[in-house]
């Protein structure tokens, strides 16, 4: 709001010097006024160097990133079964559209499926982050926890209705070809978004990078750190 003011105040005092200053005058006014505040908006903007953290603060974060690591891994096995169960629904709703599935299969492929996201996603809520981490890393863990949860929520819902729709006793349709759109269509209506983490990943990993990269020039761990980037570039 205070910026808009000093914008306003600006405009009216030009307004003024404009009418009562003498052409010349006005536009050196005009000029000086403008190298003045680019330098003013450069100095603003200009990226700060971060002050070199201490022995005691590397060392914390260095821990967090050992309790981090372990729990990172289990949760992108995770998210690798989410991906799978995922195209496996595909790979069922693709094999009935194509006729080479009859809608008994179908169902109990769905029912075997439903069961494993079930399982998965059970695992899923009961993968808290670790409470000993700090703030700046346990947030955005819980962030990333609660969207995966409600992605896997997302995913079930879609199957366990598309197994309900398949269900023989329940499907009135009686041409397969008619019987694989109507799974179709509770496909694309329930399909869950994607799941978007890249901000709360981006957080870690600048917390995590002065002691990724002090590893990184001593030679140590080398193997290690590449896989700690890899898994979250993922």
């Amino acid at each position: 709001m205070l910026i808009y003011i000093l914008v306003i105040l600006v405009i009216l005092l030009l307004i003024i010097l404009f009418r009562y200053l003498p052409r010349r005058v006005f536009l050196i006014f005009v000029t000086l006024l403008i190298v003045l505040g680019g330098i003013v908006f450069r100095i603003q903007t200009a990226e700060r160097t971060p002050e070199p953290l201490t022995l005691e603060e590397r060392a914390a974060i260095a821990r967090e990133q050992e309790l981090f690591t372990p729990w990172w891994g289990t949760y992108q096995k995770q998210i690798a079964e989410l991906d799978r169960n995922w195209m496996r629904y595909h790979q069922i709703l693709s094999d009935a559209k194509e006729g080479e599935t009859d809608l008994e299969i179908t169902y109990v492929r769905l029912v075997d499926l439903e069961r494993d996201t079930q399982e998965l996603r059970a695992r899923i809520e009961q993968n808290a982050p670790p409470t000993e981490l700090s703030n700046r890393v346990y947030d955005p863990l819980a962030v990333i926890l609660a969207k995966t949860n409600d992605y896997a929520a997302a995913e079930q819902k879609a199957i366990t209705l598309t197994r309900a729709a398949a269900d023989p006793a329940a499907m009135k349709e009686r041409n397969p070809a008619e019987q694989a759109r109507l799974l179709e269509l509770v496909m694309l209506r329930e399909s869950p978004v994607a799941l978007f983490i890249s901000d709360e990943v981006g957080l870690i990993r600048r917390y995590f990078a002065p002691v990724s990269s002090s590893h990184e020039e001593a030679g140590e761990r080398g193997g290690e750190q590449e896989d700690d980037e890899k898994l979250l570039d993922k």
